[in-house]
């Protein structure tokens, strides 16, 4: 029996910041974060972020757990014609920023290593929403009513951190820009207009729910 061929090295590189990678890297990050960040707030925050505070208040607990399934556990990703829940949305991005995933850039195989404050904010968020998911799972309504008002805290301090790297993204293009000349056909970053900013939220986790 012949061994195994030796698989190839990974080459990741050193740890950077998302102000410090190159121009292509930065154009296929803001291309595919646009494309997850589209895809979870139109589809995986779609219920409880079109709610207002007041019509969270009044809406019957039974049926938000209902909204909160159908957005965090049953995400549709259209474009792969399935439904997945939130967190395997964000991981097909941020496994290429962890180099868990090559990210591919004109045919070539790149293995980032991101150490980045805005994107750590994002993470968080998805780690705090993914310590929810037992509970939608399990449908214990009393369960539900406990935690129903951080998590949709949680859900919408989401789409701000979102947002916000977003916006440093674009910061970021635009340094480069500067040096560089015009190039042609640029997407624009706010290419989804129906999608609102976000208005500040409170960063404290210990406020007492309602």
């Amino acid at each position: 029996m012949y061994p195994s061929p030796p698989m190839t090295e990974r080459q990741v590189s050193e740890p950077q910041t998302l102000a410090q990678v190159p121009f292509k890297v930065l154009e296929e990050t803001i291309r595919q974060l646009r494309s997850t960040r589209n895809d979870i707030i139109r589809y995986a925050v779609w219920n409880v972020r079109n709610l207002s505070d007041d019509e969270f208040n009044r809406t019957d607990d039974r049926k938000l757990l209902g909204y909160f399934r159908q957005d965090l556990l049953e995400t549709r990703f259209l474009s792969k014609g399935r439904r997945i829940d939130l967190i395997q949305l964000w991981k097909w991005f941020d496994d290429q920023m962890t180099g868990t995933e090559p990210m591919l850039i004109e045919g070539q195989e790149t293995f980032l290593n991101i150490k980045d404050k805005d994107l750590e904010k994002v993470r968080k968020r998805i780690a705090e929403i993914h310590a929810f998911l037992p509970t939608l799972r399990s449908e214990d309504l009393d369960a539900f009513r406990r935690v129903k008002y951080k998590l949709r805290r949680t859900v919408m301090r989401l789409t701000y951190d979102l947002h916000h790297l977003f916006k440093r993204l674009e910061k970021y293009r635009k340094n480069f820009g500067a040096a560089m000349a015009p190039r042609p056909e640029r997407v624009t970053l706010e290419a989804v207009n129906d999608i609102p900013e976000p208005p500040p939220i409170d960063e404290p986790d210990d406020e007492a729910s309602p």
